[in-house]
């Protein structure tokens, strides 16, 4: 996965939950997504915007283009990870994300299991016609490359 300089950056704790594991006892790819996935809405929480978000013209959103996740190492129940999310492009028509997941393990250090990323675009929700894409407001632009 090719890495570029951040934006901006978020980082969340998560320990590894039974329902995260599949059969072998280690973190699912649909679970690393999902953690992924808290991330990013935490990430725009903190920001004070949402995954949902509505403004006079109606409900808008950022549904994903891309998905693509690497796992290098298992994880496994009660691991304690690490999801460092870097905000590398925002440029008016899409935002990209890069993901880094480690277990932050004290016997072991820290190691790196999985790097992800995201890319999606602000979409409008019309009540009675299917989503379209749309230029992401420029607040909001400002909100995600904020420092706060």
């Amino acid at each position: 996965m090719q890495t570029q300089s951040a934006i901006t950056k978020f980082t969340q704790l998560r320990r590894v939950s039974m329902v995260d594991t599949d059969a072998s006892g280690t973190v699912s790819l649909g679970a690393f997504i999902r953690m992924m996935e808290e991330t990013e809405y935490a990430f725009l929480r903190s920001r004070g915007l949402s995954v949902v978000l509505s403004d006079d013209k109606g409900i808008m959103g950022f549904p994903r283009l891309e998905v693509s996740i690497d796992v290098t190492q298992p994880a496994r129940f009660d691991d304690p990870l690490q999801i460092e999310l870097s905000l590398i492009e925002v440029d008016g028509k899409h935002v990209v994300y890069e993901f880094i997941i480690e277990n932050v393990t004290d016997a072991i250090g820290s190691k790196q299991v999985a790097t992800g990323r995201f890319r999606v675009v602000c979409c409008r929700f019309p009540n009675d016609d299917k989503p379209y894409a749309i230029l992401t407001p420029l607040h909001v632009i400002e909100a995600l490359q904020s420092s706060t």
